[in-house]
């Protein structure tokens, strides 16, 4: 069995026809459906798109994502595919996403405030939001208490006011060409109140401004700069020629990889070759936890990548343990289990093949994460081993 010394992407390979006809790598299109919302009082159309490592009856979280208007193609995709490649270049954990379609005649009065206008539902969207999606995420989809929204234009508005209203239950919010005023209601004062914020872990507030709203902007990053708030971590970017549409391309990836740098830099340590043990493992995950105040996962190349740097080391009884870590984490990754047959062969264990290679029959026949001829592939792959 021939390896890389660090396969970051292995399992770039392993992907399925219907994820490339998606144009994703790390993702799938898990269904598209319908919620009718008892706060708002109209239907809400939702797309739930999940790691390739999703699968129902694994015993593990994800971060939320809820990006909103999904019915403006371009900026929508282009937000999906940004965090795909980030994903796939282990700049961010893999993530549900939850995409929320909004209707044109509901999108101005499901993001104003009553403050604005008494017909105003913002507060109703929060409670749907909050109440009703996030609850049915956790519930079904697997997704974790780490939380960020994706908002451009009224929504760039909404996801901003989140900041007062929400901020305990929230990560991190990208705020895409808002604008910080409405009747009756400023953002940019509001904001300041944030001086006094007593939080235990990092928040992240980003947002991105073109040609649009110059002066809005200038006024925003003036008071989040003199905000001397070290556990709020906010910054502005300002695109003085970019057009309303587009920002979302030009904020996007800056934002969340500065969300997610510190866990990108986290995670690296484990994979140093400075870092000769495994038992580093439980610091940096408690570096994590400091952090975000939620678990994320190390993802599934560095992992992978540890176990292999031991094992070209010819330190296979380490390979083994980075292993059987890595199978905590990624269950159905069953290719695991032969790298940890490999590493016992080298070491002559054959008391262990057995018990391995059930292993690897059980994950692999209940695995999502290959299609048929993959397991076929793997199968053969093992008897290759075994002969």
């Amino acid at each position: 069995m021939k390896r890389q010394t660090f396969i970051l992407t292995i399992f770039i390979g392993l992907l399925t026809t219907s994820l490339f006809g998606q144009n994703y790598e790390r993702y799938k299109i898990l269904l598209d459906t319908t919620l009718t919302s008892k706060h708002l009082g109209f239907d809400k159309n939702i797309t739930v798109t999940v790691p390739i490592e999703w699968q129902k009856d694994v015993n593990r979280n994800f971060p939320l994502i809820i990006v909103f208007d999904k019915q403006n193609e371009r900026s929508h995709n282009y937000i999906l595919n940004t965090i795909d490649y980030l994903t796939s270049n282990e700049q961010m954990p893999s993530s549900i996403i939850i995409s929320i379609e909004s209707a044109q005649k509901y999108r101005y009065i499901e993001t104003l405030h009553k403050e604005s206008d008494k017909d105003g539902l913002a507060t109703e969207n929060e409670f749907f939001l909050f109440e009703e999606l996030i609850p049915l995420a956790e519930n079904k989809y697997k997704a974790s208490t780490f939380r960020i929204f994706i908002g451009h234009s009224r929504y760039g508005y909404f996801t901003s006011s989140l900041l007062f209203s929400r901020i305990n239950e929230l990560n991190g919010i990208v705020s895409i060409s808002p604008f910080f005023n409405q009747k009756n209601v400023s953002l940019t004062d509001s904001i300041a109140t944030l001086k006094n914020l007593n939080i235990s872990f990092r928040k992240y507030y980003r947002f991105g401004v073109g040609n649009d709203y110059p002066a809005d902007f200038i006024k925003m990053d003036s008071v989040i700069k003199n905000l001397n708030t070290p556990l709020f971590d906010s910054k502005g970017f300002f695109f003085k020629e970019a057009y309303h549409n587009t920002t979302p391309g030009l904020t996007i990836g800056n934002s969340l990889y500065e969300i997610f740098e510190e866990w990108s830099k986290i995670q690296s340590k484990y994979i140093s070759n400075e870092q000769k043990e495994l038992n580093i493992l439980d610091n940096l995950e408690r570096e994590i936890l400091l952090n975000y105040g939620s678990k994320l996962e190390f993802s599934l190349g560095i992992l992978n990548g540890k176990g292999w740097y031991f094992y070209n080391e010819g330190q296979f009884e380490k390979a083994i343990e980075a292993w059987e870590i890595l199978m905590k984490s990624y269950p159905n990754f069953s290719e695991g289990y032969l790298y940890i047959l490999e590493a016992q062969i080298q070491l002559k264990r054959k008391n262990d093949y057995s018990d391995t290679i059930e292993r690897f029959n059980v994950s692999l026949a209940s695995s999502n994460f290959y299609s048929e001829k993959e397991k076929d592939e793997l199968m053969q792959e093992l008897e290759n081993m075994t002969k």
